[in-house]
């Protein structure tokens, strides 16, 4: 008969104070599942700790002012990047730029009744960015204890459904985030550049399943990946092309930032927005259309979007067939029973922090993407050919726009032993 235990794990280089933060020089937190007997349950890895905020190297809590953090990710962040490796040091799963990728992954699977119920205690957001100010960065038991958090590790490996077999053992490191880009400024002038975030008492907890009959020296385990690509574009004609690699790809998504926003303190640089423009307004760049391609084809829409903004450039309305697409290539759009994704946080605005970073009236959840395969599961090759997004937007000035690309795929681990292969 098979049994159940529950594991809590300390990072293999835990300080003596039990304190990690990018700004003292430790940024990586190493996690080892020893090589076992066991299978290990994916969606129950939980990353903990508490999470404190400080307002300059002598540890000022924060108290007022303008010092405020991405409400709608709360604790995650704080991560940087996501790698999961064998105890063999073969890579199996590694995602770059993860703030990035879970500001387009909470907003479409997570409800405004979340936020404020099960992710507010256990992730730290909050759907009102001045009620995540005055209950998470501005809270006077910042100092000491901190605020607590427990976050699931989002990953393809750990969302997938079947149990993950340990006999390879697991080495999972989360890299924390440069303060610059987690801590900013609310009204874009005032400098923060002090600011800093400490994590304490990091663990990782996740629960394991001893079978009734032991695993096989040798097998095979098929499992998603997420894989990230980045680029910037400057020009009205934005033509990005990427050799993926992947033999298996179930859907592409990403969104944009202004480039100049990123680790700086006087901007959000985990907000998503549609291109803006550097005028003195930071006006609105529409979008007027859109392709993917496939080798130079169009593919999967053989066919143009033209977007609202085609016809009315002064339509704010970030245009259905985009978000619906959008929405789609992160979770098949007809099993999507809760979402914050809605007309008001995903509409075109400037690029000012007086607008971006009010998420309530703000375009900053808007993104891009397009599903490959919503029925088979078996996704589509793209070895040897390259994957393509032609977009048509009025950028008009010099202002070099972020695009960050996310590649849903499917991937075949062989395990003999301690020795694993990725077949991608």
């Amino acid at each position: 008969m098979s049994s159940r235990q529950n594991l809590n794990i300390s990072p293999i280089n835990q300080t003596a104070d039990r304190l990690q933060s990018y700004k003292s020089g430790n940024p990586v937190i190493q996690f080892i599942v020893g090589s076992q007997n066991r299978v290990l349950l994916g969606n129950s890895v939980r990353f903990a700790g508490q999470l404190q905020i400080f307002t300059n190297a002598n540890e000022g809590v924060p108290s007022g002012g303008t010092l405020r953090m991405d409400e709608a990710l709360g604790a995650y962040s704080i991560i940087d990047q996501i790698v999961i490796k064998s105890q063999s040091g073969q890579i199996i799963e590694q995602i770059r730029h993860y703030g990035r990728m879970m500001a387009s992954y909470l907003p479409v699977t997570s409800s405004l009744n979340d936020g404020l119920g099960h992710l507010n205690e256990t992730t730290l957001t909050t759907p009102a960015y001045q009620a995540h100010k005055n209950g998470v960065v501005d809270i006077k038991s910042m100092r000491n204890t901190g605020n607590a958090f427990c976050i699931p590790l989002v990953c393809g490996l750990f969302n997938g459904q079947n149990p993950i077999p340990l006999q390879m053992g697991l080495v999972i490191e989360v890299h924390l985030a440069p303060d610059s880009n987690v801590l900013f400024s609310s009204d874009g002038t005032t400098s923060i550049s002090d600011a800093r975030y400490r994590v304490k008492n990091a663990e990782l907890i996740a629960e394991v399943v001893t079978p009734e009959q032991p695993l096989p020296p040798t097998s095979t385990f098929e499992y998603n990946s997420i894989s990230t690509f980045f680029t910037t574009f400057n020009s009205a004609n934005a033509v990005v092309n990427f050799n993926l690699g992947l033999s298996r790809v179930l859907g592409v998504f990403g969104n944009i930032i202004t480039a100049s926003k990123i680790n700086n303190t006087l901007e959000n640089g985990l907000s998503c927005n549609f291109p803006v423009n550097s005028d003195s307004a930071q006006s609105k760049a529409n979008i007027r259309q859109l392709f993917f391609t496939r080798g130079g084809e169009r593919f999967p829409l053989e066919y143009n979007i033209d977007t609202l903004q085609k016809d009315n450039s002064d339509n704010t309305s970030a245009d259905p067939q985009i978000i619906r697409n959008y929405l789609n290539a992160i979770k098949q759009f007809s099993k999507i029973e809760r979402t914050s994704i809605n007309p008001l946080n995903t509409r075109y605005t400037s690029g000012k922090p007086a607008d971006v970073n009010v998420k309530v009236d703000g375009g900053s959840v808007a993104g891009l993407g397009v599903a490959y395969d919503v029925i088979s599961g078996q996704g589509i090759n793209f070895q040897g050919v390259n994957f393509g997004l032609n977009m048509d937007c009025d950028l008009t000035t010099d202002n070099p726009q972020a695009l960050y690309l996310f590649v849903h795929s499917k991937n075949t681990l062989v395990i003999d032993g301690m020795q694993v292969q990725v077949m991608r």
